[in-house]
């Protein structure tokens, strides 16, 4: 790892930057939630604040230098998961009572902000019924809240989320029935979620990762099973009103995205895997 520091078994899942100073990673450790923050000459453990050895961090915001949201998911005494929230002063974190749907279990996957009052935080719950449902939850500044959305009859999970502001917020995912998956996408207006649909087959069929938002630009990538059920990266751009396809396919043994970032003037990234013949290996394509 960059600053000649390394941290035992330390698996990373998100990261934000405030600055070439101010760099926070989040993930979990054989001790639990956990996270690293770089001061731009080394890296530095900052564990989370429950410690248990199942909790882990999925997501992260930094809205600013003392102010920093992981979402997670974390055990219960009977086993099953249960939203994990926390909040960082920059210097420890400290955990937050959410609300906590009813049913057998509950997590969140990724986390975003516009400011102080305006954190998101997107997921999955297990109702009595066995059924996976999607998981919203907003801090308003001063609570927690969950915020209903509009669901399919089937299993489905949201597992990426993006702010532009208190009226446009985007969450995405996917629903699913057996082996078919069907994307899901979601916008906030400030006072309902709508479902947004996506262009061509392969966007309505896949399973979204993630999603990034700068200004009235919109990314959203994952993978989706093409003709011979072989697994593909998707990646979509709104411009205004228009949606762009980027994907490229890789031929021929497949893969997928699982993080994209907005580029100002200069386009997209996406990154993920994709398999090869020794195993898999990493992915990065760009868009204009």
């Amino acid at each position: 790892m960059s600053g000649n520091k390394e941290f035992d078994r330390l698996q990373l899942s998100g990261v934000d930057v405030l600055g070439a100073k101010d760099v926070w990673a989040v993930g979990f450790s054989y001790g639990g939630a956990d996270s690293i923050h770089w001061d731009g000459t080394s890296w530095s453990e900052v564990p989370g604040a429950r410690g248990r050895a199942s909790s882990v961090f999925l997501g992260l915001a930094a809205v600013s230098p003392t102010e920093l949201w992981a979402v997670g998911k974390g055990p219960t005494r009977g086993g099953y998961d249960t939203p994990l929230v926390e909040r960082s002063d920059g210097s420890s974190w400290t955990t937050v009572v959410v609300p906590v749907p009813d049913g057998f279990a509950a997590g969140l996957r990724d986390v975003s902000a516009s400011g102080p009052s305006s954190v998101w935080a997107v997921g999955w719950s297990v109702g009595t019924d066995r059924v996976f449902r999607p998981l919203v939850e907003r801090w308003d500044g001063r609570r927690w809240s969950i915020v209903a959305v509009p669901r399919p009859d089937t299993d489905a999970l949201l597992s990426g989320v993006a702010v532009a502001g208190p009226d446009d917020v985007w969450a995405v995912g996917w629903s699913w029935q057996g082996d078919a998956a069907t994307s899901l996408t979601l916008h906030w207006d400030g006072k309902t979620w709508s479902r947004v649909s996506l262009p061509r087959a392969s966007g309505e069929g896949g399973q979204l990762a993630t999603v990034a938002v700068v200004g009235d630009r919109v990314a959203i990538v994952g993978q989706a099973r093409d003709g011979q059920g072989i697994f593909q990266p998707v990646a979509f751009s709104l411009s205004g009103t228009t949606w762009t396809d980027h994907a490229v396919p890789v031929q021929p043994s497949g893969g997928g995205f699982s993080g994209v970032m907005l580029l100002e003037h200069q386009g997209m990234i996406a990154v993920g895997n994709q398999l090869a013949s020794d195993g898999y290996g990493s992915l990065v394509q760009k868009g204009c």
